[in-house]
Parts: structure tokens; C-alpha cells; sequence
């Protein structure tokens, strides 16, 4: 009955983990959006062009929500946008439930693997290889979060040294669905990487 409540608990926090950012990103999108609006209500007036089915207001502001993520595209290719990013990360987001958690999962969806900060791997204990993310790294070691099954956004983490352990030759979000499963699919992954 302990083990059940704790289950209940682990997974309530998990979905908490998940719904806040989410929220707050919903809750900024909107509001750009409203923000925008106001600027394109008289704007959209003017315009000669009507498309059936959207009215032009919606359509303007779609139209520069995208602009200004595309801009905002090309100046993180800067430095300057690249060391706001870095500090906004490490001394105001990471205090958001989750973020890390979601950055690492949306970066694997939107962008190649290798450009992930989360590596997946696997770690030999106590006889057991234990599938983990690397999440940093330096010359000698390895930062690792060992997530928790089946609510990957909460876990321990630990310092390994590189030696003991083995890149996984999958993503992010596959590893997470294999957590999800309770490892099913963990067998497979780790038959491959046997001989190397």
C-alpha cells in the first residue's frame, strides 16, 4: 500500500513537472499574441487581400509571430545571444520545475541528436547496467541523471568517471520511452552496444 501511494505521488509530481512550463509557455504565447493584435487590428483594416476562412487579423499575426521567431532564429546565432541564453539558463530557468527536462527533449525533437545537451547512456552497478543521461562532462568525468521509472523527469543524479560509461546509440526521446515502458526496448538497445 506504501509502494502504491508512492507511485500515486512520483507520478502526480512528474505531471506537475510537465503542466507548469507548459502552462507558462501557453500563457506567453498568448499574451504576444494579444500584444501583436493590437498592433495588427489597424493595419489588417487596410489591407486589400481577404482569405476565406481566416480573418486578417489572425493571419497578419501568425504572419509576424513567425518573422519574430525566425529573427530571434538568426540572432542566436550571435555570441551575444548564445551568453544571454547560456546565463538565462544556468541562473533563471533551471529554477523552473522541469526545464531542464523539456529543453532536453525539445532540443532532441527539433534539432540532430549530437546537438542535445543529454546524452543517453548506460552505467554498470552493482552488476546492472542502468540507462541514464550524461548531462555534462569534463576531461575525466561525467555529470549523470539517473532517471526514475516510468516518470523520467525526476531521479538522482552522480559523477561518474568516463570509463564506466557506455553512449547509448539512441536519442533522447527514445530513451525516455523506454523509461516510460518500464525498460521494454532496453535489452534491444543494450544487445547492440555489447561488443564495443
Amino acid at each position: 500500500m506504501k509502494n502504491f501511494f508512492h507511485y500515486i505521488k512520483i507520478t502526480i509530481v512528474g505531471g506537475l513537472l510537465l503542466l507548469i512550463p507548459l502552462f507558462v509557455l501557453i500563457a506567453v504565447i498568448v499574451k504576444a499574441g494579444s500584444l501583436i493584435k493590437r498592433v495588427v487590428v489597424p493595419i489588417a483594416h487596410k489591407l486589400p487581400v481577404q482569405v476565406p476562412g481566416i480573418g486578417k487579423e489572425t493571419l497578419l499575426t501568425i504572419l509576424i509571430l513567425l518573422l519574430l521567431c525566425f529573427l530571434a532564429g538568426i540572432f542566436m546565432h550571435t555570441g551575444i545571444a548564445r551568453r544571454f541564453k547560456r546565463i538565462l539558463e544556468d541562473d533563471i530557468l533551471v529554477h523552473i520545475p522541469g526545464y531542464s527536462y523539456l529543453q532536453a527533449l525539445s532540443t532532441d525533437k527539433l534539432t540532430s541528436s549530437q546537438a542535445s545537451n543529454w546524452k543517453p547512456a548506460a552505467v554498470l552497478i552493482d552488476g546492472n547496467e542502468v540507462i541514464c543521461f550524461v548531462v555534462d562532462e569534463t576531461e575525466h568525468y561525467c555529470s549523470i541523471f539517473f532517471p526514475s521509472a516510468p516518470t523520467p523527469s525526476s531521479g538522482t543524479i552522480c559523477a561518474r568517471e568516463k570509463q564506466d560509461v557506455r553512449y547509448l546509440p539512441i536519442s533522447v526521446s527514445e530513451t525516455i520511452i523506454i523509461i516510460r515502458r518500464l525498460g521494454k526496448g532496453s535489452a534491444a538497445v543494450l544487445e547492440k552496444i555489447r561488443n564495443t
